[in-house]
């Protein structure tokens, strides 16, 4: 039946369309037209056969051979898919490597080395492809993926990340100062192969469901020259594009950046000087921000990639991401692999609940001297982090109407998860017996998902669907 046009999906359904609003329906049904990839309904099941409820929801008789019925298990539930709004695919070639060193050091001793090799694109073809699986296996079914300044294996990696069916933003990365003889590039060249790279992803995927975008991507301002800046600003302007970057991660960093551009007032003010600070910006870390700098990412829309485990691994410090969303600024989850160990973004969760924990505990225990206080000293909750990387990751890639929770109309991104998978690492329900006497289905379920944040891994991973097409499954 997976030729059928329809699909329906029966048992629990999981999300949450508001920070902190977990949404659970124990026995829910949900509707996919997969010539469209789009959700057509969703409903607490009922006596009525999946047919009948494709039917109510399209407004036509819809007879029972063009509907797939998909029953999951009592272990198993739909979540929307997760979303990476920050990682880097060549960096896998060390991950887990040099996270003894603190930024700066770690970029000059491997990072720059390791990407430099891709100037062999049958390196890329060769390399790219267990990545993208790799990636697609955590649950990842839209990536803000990182480049090098090669054109040839940004295409090819553009073009694997597309054959394997994931939904994708990907940036040619671009650096024509400050930076390795061996790793860089001119002026002239960063710019044109920006846009020849914009050309040629715009123009490999015309379909009605673009999966892969070209995204704009400066690699950081110590790295970018004046004039590579405002170009970039400027094709990021004719183009629409979304636009990528670091900023405020390291305290060395900041001083690197505003030593390159002495006459602004901030770092993130370098940023926006040049166009490329406003709603479609993703800007990865924000460790250090200052106030006039929050000021200046709320006043321009740009959103923030919280990426913890990095952020703790290189030793960078800790974002105060409820500040930001006290302050009205999105804010999503990022592995940046190979800064973070890991492509997991169940991982992103755990760690950015750890982080949160950290800052209360360090202004708790700390005197006079600490960072500026958040609104609400509030730890993050399971189902915050769960947000972070659904909803909140979508509304930080500017797809939060089209993506990050299961309703209706929105593209069918989405997992299925499952509890009791061969050798999962989460408990069955008789052997806890908080989530086995809980007072009610709900609540059991709430207890679960917070085991699924905990707990799970690739391993609970069972099938990935992106665009109302199965991906993944095991």
């Amino acid at each position: 039946m997976a030729s059928a046009k329809y699909a329906v999906f029966l048992g629990c359904i999981v999300d949450t369309p508001v920070m902190g609003q977990l949404r659970v329906r124990t026995n829910g049904a949900l509707g996919v037209d997969r010539s469209t990839g789009r959700i057509i309904g969703v409903a607490e099941q009922t006596e009525h056969s999946s047919a009948e409820l494709v039917s109510s929801w399209v407004g036509q008789i819809v007879h029972s051979e063009a509907v797939e019925s998909i029953s999951l298990t009592a272990d198993q539930f739909l979540m929307p898919g997760l979303i990476d709004t920050h990682t880097h695919a060549p960096q896998f070639a060390f991950l887990g490597i040099g996270h003894d060193l603190p930024l700066m050091d770690w970029l000059n001793k491997y990072t720059f080395k390791h990407e430099s090799e891709f100037k062999d694109p049958d390196l890329a073809r060769r390399f790219y492809k267990d990545v993208i699986a790799r990636i697609v296996r955590n649950g990842v079914t839209f990536a803000a993926y990182y480049g090098t300044i090669h054109l040839e294996s940004n295409r090819v990696l553009a073009q694997t990340i597309r054959q394997i069916g994931q939904r994708a933003y990907v940036g040619k990365v671009c650096m024509d100062t400050n930076s390795p003889a061996y790793y860089s590039e001119s002026t002239e060249d960063s710019l044109r192969d920006t846009e020849e790279f914009i050309r040629q992803v715009i123009g490999d995927d015309e379909t009605q469901q673009r999966l892969v975008t070209p995204i704009v991507t400066p690699r950081f301002v110590p790295t970018c020259s004046h004039e590579c800046l405002e170009g970039l600003g400027a094709l990021a302007e004719k183009y629409q594009l979304p636009v990528q970057s670091h900023l405020c991660e390291n305290p060395s960093e900041i001083e690197f950046a505003k030593s390159c551009f002495p006459d602004s007032p901030s770092y993130a003010h370098i940023y926006h000087k040049y166009g490329l600070l406003n709603s479609r910006t993703i800007m990865a870390h924000c460790v250090h921000l200052s106030d006039s700098e929050i000021a200046l990412m709320r006043e321009s829309k740009a959103s923030v990639s919280h990426c913890p485990n990095s952020n703790f691994s290189l030793g960078s410090g800790i974002a105060d991401i409820r500040r930001f969303i006290d302050e009205g600024i999105p804010v999503g989850l990022g592995t940046d692999v190979g800064g973070g160990y890991t492509p997991s973004i169940l991982d992103a969760m755990r760690m950015a609940a750890a982080a949160n924990r950290a800052l209360i505990a360090f202004r708790r225990d700390s005197g006079g001297d600490q960072p500026a206080r958040s609104s609400k000293d509030k730890p993050l909750e399971a189902a915050e982090a769960l947000f972070l990387a659904t909803q909140g990751g979508a509304r930080v890639m500017g797809m939060d109407e089209q993506l990050g929770s299961l309703d209706t109309n929105k593209l069918f991104d989405a997992i299925v998860v499952d509890m009791n998978a061969p050798n999962s690492p989460v408990p069955s329900v008789d052997a806890t017996p908080a989530v086995r006497d809980a007072d009610s289905p709900d609540e059991a379920w709430r207890l679960r998902l917070e085991q699924f944040v905990f707990l799970a891994d690739d391993r609970n991973i069972s099938r990935v669907y992106v665009g109302g097409k199965l991906i993944h499954s095991v």
